[in-house]
């Protein structure tokens, strides 16, 4: 899929613009959209006449005009559609939909694909005037000599135009990469509150280049967990400690949890232009240079002008008051792409560990206090941030039915307002989406992220080929953190104000994710999980989902479902974890493990050693409240450990499994029956598991994935309810 000729596909699938549809058979609507239309004309379906008097508009923000008057002649409480035919639609600002484009009452107004064409928004630009580079510059690597093409790069209203993506018919275009280095600064010389944006570089890993300021350095500080994009502020070469822009979410330092491991490398330098498909861009000289894909003169490359190509945007109550919401819009079978990858701001907050951006402006479509819309059946592809977000208010919106794909950033985030202010970005729908191969740009962007917000569905999706987690749902951190959306209370040592939350801050309560296929998940990042859990309040129930094949072996700390910080209150029921490395399920605090099947977890790899698999992680707790009730935990060969409690846990301490209410599990290793007696005969002489049971469930076919219970399966006997695949994934039909 990579390799596909995008923009040649969709023109294919668009078809001609007017084509051969009659007058008398179109599909009704009050307004129709093409690329061979004009804004002069009234908006009509029909090709114009033999004088060329009328016709459909040429752009969405004429039909979206066009609507409001109809609004305002004609009675307005009825549903309202603009289609719109295939083609491309170049956009040079972004289109904002804003209250008076509500539908009035109950009424929906709709933006749609005309039936069979694929109408393609784009915010890309072509770079022209190519001419083969003659002349290399010293710095330019021998392997790229006389294969890098140039560009002269117009200005921006009177600015130099900087972009970060860069696109051709095959997707984006990898900026030039150096090679990767860790950082030289022994671990604990650095303050974690002063030093964030100091980084410590071997000889001739960066320069003091004359365009420093196009130049920038990414970073996967200490923890492992996050990747920073900085701009360098500057380089002292003979001190080797460059300086960034921008703070880092943590120090720049050695991985801590993998290290050995290049962490940091620089792009955009002329140095590091030594594959095909890469670019460099010097905005001094307001140059482009490009080694092309297939060694020929480039043609219909294109940079972004905007990150945003639709904000719907109603208006924030200021002081506390209510929010007035956009409301009852639909954009449906649209295709968006070339968007830009969004940058650090002076002003700019991180959520969780800077995984996402508080309140920013870098998705292709934008909701900014929304109620009762919805975006169904829509493509977003190959673009540079997020592809759909909701913020601040936010309610009752419909996401479904999309194909996101090939994204810098994450695939779907809603984010509500901090924590003490108002609670209302809840009872959202995400629903039979297809997301796969985002976060390409920033890694650690998962396919979808709840923050802050509650009474969520997210039901039926199928994630995929993520260098992240899936679904993260957090709110309230255990600690402040610098730069983030948190009151801090004490910079001195940022990381260990443990603090118990208030449970009215906990916004991201009572969400269902449910009948998700999630794998090939963590592919690039380490200490991640299929779907992650922080901070977000009590009553989510995370059940039927099917996370299997997160096998990226270069860390232990992850898990098919994790709980974490002072998560609490959450339930875990019903799904089924297939051959992830580390961990099942990572459980800390009083949350429930119940009736999940457990199978083939892998064993990982850390700093060269070798641990075992572990199907159920207990690390902190108490876990008194919780359950760990009537679970299968199947191994197939090789050594196991069916519970890890973690090094940190209290010696004194009844094991964590006493504090929970644990029984009517089954463990059991095909290879080794033993290991299963043994785990079970320790928890029933602590007096818990009592009537759990060391036996083979009886699987259909596990060697082949099959994880039915024959009719005479002990599991069945003891209340362990079947996993029904057939209700997982994506779905033909709407439910």
């Amino acid at each position: 899929m990579r390799k596909k000729n995008w923009i040649a596909t969709l023109a294919l699938m668009a078809g001609s613009v007017f084509g051969a549809v009659a007058a008398d058979s179109a599909v009704p609507a009050d307004f129709y959209v093409s690329t061979e239309g004009s804004d002069q004309w009234s908006g009509t379906l029909s090709a114009p006449d033999a004088q060329g008097k009328d016709g459909p508009f040429a752009t969405l923000e004429r039909a979206r005009n066009a609507v409001r008057e109809l609004k305002k002649t004609r009675s307005g409480d009825h549903d309202r559609v603009v289609l719109i035919r295939g083609g491309t639609y170049p956009l040079e600002k972004t289109v904002v939909f804003g209250l008076e484009d509500s539908g009035v009452g109950d009424s929906t107004i709709t933006y749609a694909a005309y039936p069979d064409e694929t109408p393609v928004f784009s915010s890309g630009r072509e770079i022209e005037g190519w001419k083969k580079l003659e002349t290399a510059p010293s710095s330019l690597p021998a392997a790229a000599a006389g294969k890098v093409w140039v560009a002269d790069v117009p200005n921006l209203k009177d600015a130099r135009w900087r972009f970060y993506t860069l696109y051709d018919a095959d997707g984006r275009l990898p900026r030039a990469r150096s090679e990767g280095f860790i950082p030289t600064v022994k671990p604990g010389t650095l303050s974690a509150v002063y030093d964030r944006d100091l980084l410590h570089f071997p000889a001739g890993a960066l320069k003091n280049w004359a365009n420093l300021e196009d130049v920038e350095v990414i970073v996967r500080p200490r923890q492992g967990w996050v990747m920073n994009i900085l701009p360098l502020e500057s380089v002292d070469e003979k001190a080797k400690i460059a300086t960034t822009v921008f703070t880092a979410t943590y120090l720049m330092e050695e991985l801590h949890l993998i290290p050995g491991v290049d962490c940091a490398w620089v792009e955009n330098v002329l140095e590091a232009l030594d594959a095909p498909g890469e670019w460099v861009l010097n905005t001094r000289e307001g140059k482009l240079y490009l080694w092309a894909r297939n060694g020929e003169k480039p043609k219909g490359v294109v940079a972004p002008l905007l990150k945003e190509s639709i904000l719907v945007q109603g208006q924030e109550g200021q002081a506390g008051a209510a929010d007035i919401p956009v409301r009852n819009l639909c954009f449906k079978g649209l295709t968006f792409m070339h968007g830009e990858r969004y940058s650090w701001a002076p002003d700019d907050k991180g959520i969780q560990h800077d995984w996402e951006m508080f309140d920013k402006a870098n998705a292709l479509m934008r909701f900014r206090f929304a109620a009762a819309c919805t975006v169904d059946g829509c493509h977003f592809v190959h673009s540079g941030g997020t592809a759909i977000r909701s913020d601040l208010y936010g309610q009752n919106l419909t996401i479904q039915n999309n194909h996101i794909e090939y994204m810098g950033g994450t695939g779907i985030l809603f984010c509500g307002y901090s924590p003490g202010a108002k609670d209302v970005n809840k009872h959202n729908l995400v629903y039979n989406n297809h997301i796969q191969n985002v976060g390409e740009i920033y890694w650690h962007s998962p396919a979808v992220f709840i923050w802050q917000s509650g009474q969520n569905r997210i039901a039926n999706n199928l994630i995929h080929n993520t260098p992240y987690a899936g679904v993260i749902i957090s709110g309230l951190l255990d600690r402040f953190e610098r730069r983030s959306v948190y009151k801090e209370k004490d910079l001195s040592d940022p990381y260990e104000n443990r603090v118990e939350a208030d449970e009215s801050n906990h916004f991201s309560c009572n969400n269902l994710v449910e009948y998700n296929e999630i794998h090939h998940g963590m592919e690039v990042m380490g200490d991640g999980n299929g779907i992650y859990l922080r901070g977000a309040g009590i009553g989510n129930v995370i059940r039927q989902n099917y996370i299997h094949h997160f096998i990226a072996q270069e860390i232990v700390m992850q898990s098919a479902i994790r709980t974490d910080g002072l998560q609490k209150g959450t339930l875990i029921t019903g799904n089924l974890l297939y051959q992830c490395v580390s961990h099942g399920i990572h459980l800390k605090n009083n949350n429930r493990v119940e009736n999940n099947l457990i199978v083939d977890i892998i064993e990982s790899v850390h700093k060269g050693k070798i641990f075992l698999p572990a199907y159920l992680k207990l690390k902190s707790g108490p876990l008194t409240g919780g359950s760990i009730q009537r679970n299968v935990l199947y191994h197939t060969r090789g050594p196991v450990e069916f519970y890890d409690q973690g090094a940190g846990r209290d010696p004194l301490a009844l094991a964590w499994a006493k504090e929970a209410d644990t029984d009517y599990n089954i463990y059991f290793c095909a290879e080794n029956p033993e290991a299963g007696r043994m785990v079970l005969v320790g928890n029933q002489e602590d007096g818990v598991d009592q009537h759990s049971l060391a036996v083979d469930p009886l699987f259909v076919d596990p060697e082949n994935g099959d994880f039915r219970f024959r009719p005479n399966s002990p599991a069945l006997n003891i209340g362990i309810v079947p996993f029904d695949m057939s209700e997982v994934g994506l779905r033909n039909k709407k439910k």
